[in-house]
């Protein structure tokens, strides 16, 4: 399984064009280079009063697919 690691910083504002179906997919950068596209249902638990912010990891399988997504210390 592959591991890669983000930052994100969303505001409450924009999360909410978001949830309001203007977008279905977050686009992540990765320290390692890579560019993902996350839906975002996959982050709901994450979401705060400030918004959505935090260090991420996401674990994909031998397919690319998620796996796990858990926000890190």
């Amino acid at each position: 399984m592959q591991r890669l690691r983000f930052r994100l910083a969303i505001s409450k504002a924009q999360l909410l064009r978001y949830y309001q179906g203007r977008v279905a997919a977050l686009s992540v950068n990765t320290e390692q280079g890579l560019r993902l596209q996350v839906a975002l249902h996959h982050f709901r638990s994450f979401v705060g009063h400030d918004g959505l912010n935090g260090y991420f990891e996401i674990e994909l399988n031998e397919q690319n697919r998620l796996h796990r997504l858990s926000r890190l210390p």
